[in-house]
């Protein structure tokens, strides 16, 4: 399908998208509340991903664009991964109240969020394609918001890194001379294939939050027993 057909099409899935979302950005996740609404959304948001995959135009400057951001998300994942095991490393220390420490939760978590326009970035190409890319990508960030999609890495202390040098070419990079020589992370995937960001999306997201978190834990009963843990 030419350019122009493609174009026509997208448009035609954005209009339907923004029909049942609206078009206000800072406040237009009501319809998340609504199953039916997120089902129509949603599947319409993976035929916009088609559309743009479709559409990406692989220029030396989107190619180095693409190339910057799975760098930058391979380098946070990996500095995810230290930083819990750094954070496990000093439990004994950190864990020192025996009346109040019955067990702890630790966690790293990377995600995309989308706080402002600056979220987004916009590009000189951006009319080459045609698409709403700030309100699209907003929406996109809201129907993963608070479901287990929301992280694209998740990372406990018995985590083993998905990344092992071995590229993630698969959907929508499968087949694609461009992503040959690259090696795609985790990360790219997880956006890319499990959610439902395109080629063009990916490289104008500009918001990504990596959290380390350790909670400590007591756990009692009305009598006062206490949690043991296994």
């Amino acid at each position: 399908m030419n350019r122009d057909n493609l174009k026509h099409r997208l448009a035609e899935v954005e209009s339907k998208i923004r029909a049942i979302a609206g078009v206000d950005i800072d406040h237009s996740d009501s319809w998340t509340s609504c199953l039916e609404k997120r089902e129509k959304v949603g599947s319409l948001l993976d035929s916009r991903r088609e559309i743009l995959n479709e559409m990406f135009l692989p220029s030396d400057e989107n190619v180095f664009r693409f190339k910057a951001v799975n760098e930058r998300l391979f380098t946070l994942t990996r500095q995810l991964h230290d930083r819990v095991k750094a954070l496990e490393s000093r439990l004994p220390l950190v864990m020192d109240c025996p009346e109040f420490d019955d067990d702890y939760e630790l966690e790293g978590t990377l995600r995309y969020c989308f706080n402002s326009d600056d979220s987004v970035l916009k590009l000189e190409d951006d009319c080459e394609y045609g698409s709403d890319f700030t309100l699209m990508i907003k929406l996109i960030a809201d129907l993963g918001d608070g479901t287990v999609e929301e992280n694209i890495e998740c990372v406990h202390c018995s985590s083993t890194p998905l990344d092992d040098g071995q590229s993630w070419n698969e959907y929508p990079f499968s087949g694609r001379r461009e992503f040959a020589d690259i090696i795609i992370c985790h990360t790219v995937h997880q956006l890319t294939d499990h959610q439902l960001y395109s080629i063009p999306d990916l490289i104008r997201l500009n918001d990504f939050w990596a959290e380390a978190k350790l909670t400590i834990q007591s756990i009692t009963e009305q009598d006062g027993t206490r949690f043991i843990p296994n």
